[in-house]
């Protein structure tokens, strides 16, 4: 079975967050990790957007595979949820949703043969894109030319999206001193990047950063 991601980007008001943070730790991840399928969750906050009116975050859950994720879906969970996850849900806006599965996963400069299936880093950053029917172009380039060029700089992870604005999501996990490129073309100056730059496309909003609020360090 492929990992599996449901991953939520969503807006938070920051006049509610404390309130709304404690929730989603001390309840609402709890709940979600008690259903069948699930195995794992992180939240991380966006740190790109430091200055906006409102707080960006991205909810991580982690199952089996993605059939967890569609029984019930999340349009079925919605109805049965409580007052007050309703209430704490108010606080949200902009949310986008995706239901992801893992292709690949490369530690360092090395293919792993075996899915590491939890994201759990102190530092992450995340691009959703589109390559506008330009797929198997991708593909290639994503593991002949990207993968070269950023070779010992941590694990990368690609996922095509079932559900969501974006098609493909590449996610690098990195540590707090670690440097990073926030789009995946930033990594290599070629000319097929150059050239991958121009067919790609960013339905879900631009690259961004992120760093780990839960779990937090023990």
């Amino acid at each position: 079975m492929a990992a599996a991601i449901w991953m939520i980007i969503y807006d938070l008001d920051r006049t509610h967050s404390d309130r709304y943070l404690q929730w989603f730790d001390d309840v609402h991840i709890p709940e979600k990790l008690a259903r069948p399928g699930y195995s794992w969750a992180a939240h991380y906050q966006i740190t790109t957007n430091d200055d906006s009116a409102n707080a960006r975050y991205v909810a991580l859950f982690g199952g089996t595979d993605s059939s967890v994720f569609y029984n019930p879906s999340p349009a079925q969970i919605k109805p049965r949820q409580t007052p007050e996850t309703r209430t704490m849900m108010s606080y949200r806006s902009n949310s986008k949703m995706l239901i992801l599965t893992e292709e690949w996963i490369v530690d360092g400069d090395s293919r792993s043969l075996e899915t590491r299936s939890q994201i759990n880093a102190e530092r992450i950053s995340l691009t959703l894109f589109n390559a506008n029917e330009n797929d198997e172009n991708l593909g290639a380039w994503l593991v002949q030319d990207y993968l070269v060029n950023s070779a010992g700089s941590g694990v990368t992870r690609k996922y095509l999206a079932s559900t969501g604005a974006a098609r493909h999501v590449v996610v690098h996990e990195m540590g707090m001193e670690e440097v990073s490129h926030r789009s995946i073309v930033d990594g290599s100056s070629s000319d097929w990047s150059a050239q991958v730059s121009n067919y790609l496309s960013y339905p879900a909003g631009a690259p961004v950063e992120a760093r780990r609020v839960w779990p937090g360090d023990s």
